[in-house]
């Protein structure tokens, strides 16, 4: 894709510690068509600080991440994840504000410094015209294409193949063992009854003590079983390609996502409230009622899901089709790139 005045759009996927986050900025890149440079951001001491407090600055990244920042800026970043918005508010004046910015998920600052936020339900930003609301993240794996070794080595284990996918607690939500357990067990059953397989993967986030229970159980059980290591092989991408139904933990929003844009039967694993979440929903419930808890309240991504009709339960998981809400803000973005830059605050309102 050209400007008007036929130069090359150059695009820069801004990338992270975090898989589930760089795997929603690739979707959207790779959506867009266009060929794109991926920009890996290693931050220091000072990325604990609130966007706000940094403004507009480099300092909260390392130097190497510092030197292939150098230069002239693209013409759009895509970014995902608090840390990254005081490097797009830098790069955003280097430009002079001619630099489109589109970010997914909470910026944890006001969106009207960016072009495009596409949040998912469970964060707490005001509406405002350049933000669109999805009912969960962006995915990729789709289209992402799956290596052969990876595609040969599950292709050994019987089908149905049922696909575990194990995040880890969060700030106001425990992943409690014996609900995770209980789940694997219950879906090694079912495998047993139709001579199926069964596969599973943790995250990072996965405590060691919960990914080993589950290789216990795993282990204790006669149905054919893979626990995949956490980096591969075989690949995530693989194991999601590879399954007939997924069931995942319900503490990632990026990893229901993947599993609901398979379209295959998805059954979501409960989990439980922190001591923390206990006493702040209860304090907060009754002073704000109906408000999201800062940063982000998953109560709010799983009343969207069941609004949706997106995934069932362990007992009855559910196939859904969504629409491609990727594609959908990929051309959102498309459209963007059209109109012509201007100053920063010019440009910001013509994205809405």
């Amino acid at each position: 894709m050209n400007d008007k005045t036929g130069r090359t759009i150059r695009v820069w996927a801004l990338l992270g510690p975090h898989r589930g986050d760089n795997n929603q900025v690739l979707a959207l890149a790779e959506a867009l068509g266009l060929p794109f440079e991926q920009k890996w951001l290693r931050y220091n001491q000072l990325r604990r600080l609130q966007p706000a407090l940094l403004g507009a600055t480099l300092k909260s990244v390392a130097a190497d991440t510092r030197a292939q920042l150098e230069g002239q800026p693209p013409d759009l970043t895509i970014s995902t994840g608090h840390r990254s918005v005081p490097v797009v508010r830098a790069l955003q004046k280097r430009s002079g504000g001619k630099m489109r910015a589109v970010h997914l998920g909470y910026p944890r600052i006001s969106p009207e410094h960016f072009d495009l936020v596409v949040p998912t339900p469970e964060y707490p930003i005001a509406d405002a015209p350049n933000v669109v609301r999805i009912p969960f993240a962006l995915s990729p794996l789709g289209g992402r294409d799956v290596d052969k070794a990876d595609r040969d080595l599950l292709a050994g284990y019987a089908r149905p193949r049922r696909l575990l996918l194990i995040g880890g607690p969060t700030l106001y939500w425990d992943l409690p063992e014996g609900n995770v357990v209980d789940a694997a067990q219950r879906v090694l059953r079912s495998a047993e009854s139709d001579a199926g397989s069964v596969l599973a993967v943790a995250s990072p986030r996965t405590p060691g003590r919960l990914a080993s229970a589950v290789a216990s159980a795993l282990e204790q059980s006669p149905v054919p079983s893979l626990l995949a290591p956490i980096e591969g092989p075989p690949s995530y991408g693989a194991l999601v390609d590879a399954a007939d139904e997924i069931y995942v933990t319900a503490d990632s929003v990026a990893m229901v996502a993947d599993a609901v844009m398979t379209r295959k039967p998805v059954g979501i694993i409960p989990i439980s409230r922190s001591r923390l979440g206990n006493s702040v929903m209860a304090a907060l419930d009754r002073i704000r009622p109906g408000k999201r808890l800062f940063p982000r309240d998953l109560r709010f991504f799983w009343a969207s899901l069941a609004e949706h009709g997106l995934g069932g339960t362990i007992d009855e998981p559910r196939a859904s089709h969504p629409p491609d809400f990727t594609a959908m803000i990929a051309e959102r973005v498309r459209r963007l790139l059209e109109q012509p830059p201007g100053p920063a605050k010019a440009g910001r309102d013509s994205a809405r």
